[in-house]
């Protein structure tokens, strides 16, 4: 009797015309309902000539493999006709970053039971070439603009210093909440405040105290040529302005970049903000090859640090999925020095899609240094600033490879 009045009550629904939109599964949905439904930014869609370009941000994963296994779910399980070709943009802050080609065929088979989901991803085509789709998308108007959103981001900070002779070590734990605003395409604006928890140091340590203060731009010129410029109020005490070009080919097995930046000291202490004339020059030349089979990723500097020495530093860092470890070795003004550093995850790995959010950073990392005491700290040697206060090594590895391996380990 219970089927029988279901059946009647979907029998009297498609009548009227109301059974498609309250039965149909979300595969029926169109798919830039969807994207914006699965919380991406910046979503465009263009159908033509067989192909479907389709062109998102992700802010609502951790991880890119993340939301780019959704979407791929999502594209695979829906009931429509299929292209010749789907042709996915992954974009950061709306600048085209990863391409992602998904053949139109392995979907018809995926969908008859011919191929799994794992052949399908092994099949994928992943590139950071996108100069063959981004112009067919500048054109068109993107839904859910990023421009505007904000982040209230909870950094945890943790500081280890061994300079001292009457104590083991010195240590410092702070939160530094950080807001984090997206702007124009390129552009964003961090302004982050350091609040003391616990430390057994002197000095700036005891303040309250301004972290990371910057606006910054990106740009991503053709043949794969970026370029970025900073400028604020960095972390190691420095308040200036930076910039950096990078170069990378499209399968990423290598990359060189420029810095320099010009810098002056900015302290806090006793409840007083001190700043000088911006008058260090800083710069590096930077080589960087990854080993895509054991996904080992090594970095070779040269630089000019902030109080003008001079050195060179390898780093050799290896990626097991989110998580990142790696060493390093270098030598400036005459004496050596090495250390480790880490990043691992923090959750969660989806996050919420609202306008203003408040979340933990997507890592913590920690770089520990050796050698901080005696002639090398008292003659500040090898000291450098970050930019962001999101600055690691697992953030930007975006190997197409190692960014396969990561979809096909969802798969499990």
């Amino acid at each position: 009797m219970t089927g029988y009045k279901t059946y009647r009550w979907a029998l009297l629904l498609m009548l009227f015309g109301i059974y498609p939109a309250f039965m149909a599964g979300q595969s029926d949905t169109p798919i830039l309902t969807r994207l914006l439904q699965m919380g991406m930014e910046d979503v465009s869609l263009e159908e033509r000539d067989g192909i479907w370009r389709i062109a998102y941000s992700d802010r609502a994963y951790r991880e890119t493999s993340h939301g780019l296994f959704d979407v791929l779910n999502m594209l695979l399980d829906r009931q429509d006709t299929p292209p010749d070709e789907i042709r996915l943009l992954v974009l950061k802050e709306r600048i085209p970053t990863l391409s992602v080609t998904l053949a139109g065929e392995t979907v018809r088979l995926y969908r008859s039971g011919s191929l799994s989901l794992r052949e399908v991803i092994t099949n994928l085509q992943i590139s950071y070439d996108t100069s063959l789709d981004a112009p067919h998308l500048r054109r068109l108007t993107a839904e859910n603009s990023s421009a505007g959103k904000i982040d209230m981001v909870l950094y945890p900070r943790i500081s280890l210093r061994n300079a001292w002779l009457d104590k083991l070590y010195g240590a410092a734990f702070d939160i530094a909440p950080a807001l984090e605003i997206g702007l124009w395409k390129g552009a964003s604006f961090t302004g982050q405040v350091i609040i003391p928890v616990w430390n057994n140091m002197v000095g700036e340590m005891d303040y309250i105290r301004a972290g990371m203060v910057v606006f910054r731009q990106e740009y991503r010129f053709p043949h794969n040529l970026f370029a970025s410029f900073h400028i604020g109020h960095f972390n190691s005490n420095r308040m200036g302005a930076d910039a950096t070009l990078r170069y990378r080919p499209n399968s990423d097995r290598w990359m060189v970049s420029l810095n320099a930046g010009l810098t002056g000291s900015s302290t806090f202490y006793r409840g007083k903000w001190e700043v000088t004339t911006w008058k260090r020059l800083t710069g590096s030349a930077a080589f960087r090859y990854n080993l895509p089979l054991y996904h080992l990723q090594f970095d070779l500097t040269a630089q000019r640090y902030i109080y003008g020495d001079y050195g060179v530093r390898m780093d050799c860092s290896r990626h097991f999925g989110e998580v990142t470890i790696g060493f390093y070795a270098m030598y400036s003004g005459g004496l050596p020095n090495g250390g480790f550093h880490f990043a691992v995850p923090l959750p969660q790995k989806k996050r919420s899609t609202r306008a203003v959010r408040v979340r933990l950073p997507d890592y913590f990392d920690l770089e520990y240094e050796a050698q901080s005491g005696n002639e090398y700290a008292s003659r500040r040697l090898g000291r450098y600033y970050e930019t962001r206060p999101d600055e690691n090594r697992s953030r930007a590895y975006l190997h197409p490879r190692f960014l396969k391996e990561r979809l096909l380990y969802e798969v499990r």
